[in-house]
């Protein structure tokens, strides 16, 4: 049999029932693949909102044996959904793992990634990043007993805000399934309000982000899709609300924001530990924070498992990646703003389709990046 490894570019569209069926199949024998961006229906409505989507079908012989999704912007090449998918890789047969590096040599690019899963181990000369998770699968008596023990105070805390809210504001609602298009509209708008404040770059302004939200949520099955949980207060006021890419096993918690004018309740925090509760009792496996170690994922979860960030070039180096690697070998004020740089340009590159917005873009976050970096050295 002909061992040498061929590649097929192909849309979405024209995958066929057998093709899905591999791909699940692939998901269920291997655990390092149990999220819900590594779902096909993912890609399939990723697709059809990302400019210049595809699949990498790699094949040996006449055996099938992986699936990268993804998204060109010229000779870039990164996660289909970028930015927004905090987790990608090969979809692959269990022992035949495709790495970053083989994936940009046949793909013929420079491919970036900032949460790759990789079942081969680490990747060289990328950076190790946490995956920070809570276990509900004990029920969610089990559950808060974990947490309890591990930060009382913080639980002790907590309990002392929602007495707070019931007693100015009633017993909050809280809606596990909400279906309404505009509560996920009032979560964009939160979070476009909160980039500008802090002077990120905004992943909404270029419409297809919003569009990839909306529409896992109109096409949310049992099985798959947007799941937007919600808190408001007795008479009805939305205060917090969050959307979750849910598989009905992993709850990966996306997009949560809150009414600033309840933040002294702690309602973002109540709302996360409600939705915790809801899925330790619908039986779920796991709830997904992403990445870093964040104050409050720390107490709420714990590291679960490593991905891997960095980029890998396909083809030999331009002018710009040769400048990248000598910043990346100065002084440490000048390797923290590349780092700073490298991070908003990502995010960039895969919203901004569009000349004249990637240039704004650009110019914001080059200022943002050296305001970063003379923070950090004074």
């Amino acid at each position: 049999m002909d061992g040498t490894l061929r590649i097929e570019i192909v849309g979405a569209e024209a995958l066929e029932a057998a093709d899905v069926a591999l791909w699940h199949a692939m998901i269920a024998d291997n655990p390092d693949l149990a999220s819900p961006y590594f779902h096909p229906e993912f890609t399939r409505i990723a697709a059809q909102v990302s400019p210049h989507a595809a699949i990498a079908v790699f094949r040996r012989g006449n055996r099938t044996i992986g699936f990268f999704p993804h998204q060109r912007r010229g000779g870039l090449i990164q996660p289909i959904g970028a930015p927004l998918a905090d987790y990608h890789g090969v979809i692959s047969r269990t022992g035949e793992p495709i790495e970053p590096a083989t994936v940009a040599q046949t793909l013929g690019g420079a491919l970036r990634v900032g949460g790759w899963v990789s079942p081969a181990g680490p990747v060289k000369g990328f950076l190790a990043r946490n995956q920070m998770a809570a276990d509900v699968s004990g029920g969610s008596a089990a559950l808060f007993e974990r947490m309890e023990a591990r930060n009382h105070r913080f639980f002790k805390n907590t309990r002392r805000l929602r007495r707070g809210f019931e007693r100015d504001h009633g017993v909050p609602i809280f809606t596990w399934e909400d279906r309404d298009p505009a509560t996920l509209d009032w979560i964009i708008g939160h979070k476009r309000k909160q980039y500008l404040r802090s002077r990120q770059h905004d992943v909404f302004a270029c419409g297809w982000t919003g569009a990839l939200l909306h529409g896992l949520l109109k096409a949310r099955t049992a099985g798959f899709g947007l799941r937007v949980a919600s808190l408001r207060t007795a008479a009805g006021h939305l205060v917090a609300a969050e959307a979750s890419l849910d598989d009905g096993r992993t709850l990966h918690l996306w997009f949560p924001t809150y009414d600033p004018a309840y933040a002294r309740y702690g309602v973002g925090t109540l709302l996360t530990l409600l939705e915790m509760e809801q899925a330790a009792a619908s039986g779920y496996r796991r709830v997904d924070f992403g990445c870093g170690e964040d104050s409050y994922k720390s107490v709420l979860a714990e590291p679960s498992g490593t991905v891997f960030e960095g980029v890998v070039e396909g083809r030999g180096p331009d002018l710009a990646r040769m400048a990248g690697r000598l910043m990346a070998r100065g002084p440490a004020p000048l390797r923290r703003f590349k780092r700073s740089l490298d991070h908003r340009f990502d995010i960039i590159n895969a919203c901004e389709t569009q000349t004249i917005d990637w240039w704004a873009g650009a110019a914001d976050a080059a200022v943002a990046a050296a305001r970063k970096t003379r923070r950090v050295s004074s």
